[in-house]
């Protein structure tokens, strides 16, 4: 009987320790930007119109997307965007407000690549099924990325850690300085010397 109770603690801890590693790959996007994506995700382009990386897995029901939006092209229409401004009205409060019941958490500071982030958990409700968002911003001097992973709420504990390692994997490829935001030069602080 005792060697039986054992034998069965012994293989119970045998599964328990065999649990099986994620296996993270590094993708780069448009010489811009990296991030290590699961093994168990593929790519897909139907996610969102405006992402630069798209990857899923549908019969895991998990999904992540990043949208990059450089500040060269955002000085070009004048928007003059901090972080909190841009997770405020940008990326968190327009998002929120497509999830029916959604709850946001406190958005949590940190430093992504050694660039400023805020990065926030969201949950509702998509067509009655209830899910469950990480979503982090992260600026850089030459862009702001929306790293966004998101699954099903009972999925929660078993992909957190995963939706973590991929948003804390990210980092920014070295880009020219021909990409960083040109400062307004303002024509009546131009003084122009003739010389004859």
């Amino acid at each position: 009987m005792i060697r039986k109770l054992l034998f069965s603690v012994a293989i119970c801890t045998l599964l328990v320790s065999c649990k099986k590693e994620t296996t993270f790959k590094e993708v780069k996007v448009n010489d811009r930007y990296a991030i290590s994506v699961p093994d168990y995700m593929q790519p897909c382009t139907d996610l969102h119109q405006d992402a630069s990386l798209q990857y899923q897995n549908t019969d895991l029901d998990i999904y992540a997307l990043v949208i990059d939006e450089r500040k060269k092209t955002m000085a070009n229409y004048n928007l003059d965007y901090d972080i909190d401004l841009y997770y405020n009205s940008i990326a968190s409060q327009p998002f929120v407000e497509s999830i029916k019941d959604a709850k946001i958490s406190p958005a949590g500071r940190q430093q992504i690549d050694g660039h400023k982030a805020i990065v926030t958990e969201i949950t509702g409700k998509i067509d009655q099924n209830a899910v469950y968002y990480r979503l982090a911003v992260v600026e850089t001097p030459y862009a702001f990325y929306q790293l966004l992973v998101w699954t099903r709420s009972d999925n929660k504990d078993k992909y957190s850690a995963d939706m973590m390692h991929m948003i804390e994997s990210f980092k920014e490829l070295p880009q020219p300085a021909s990409e960083l935001p040109q400062p307004d030069v303002n024509p009546d602080s131009v003084k122009i010397e003739l010389k004859y």
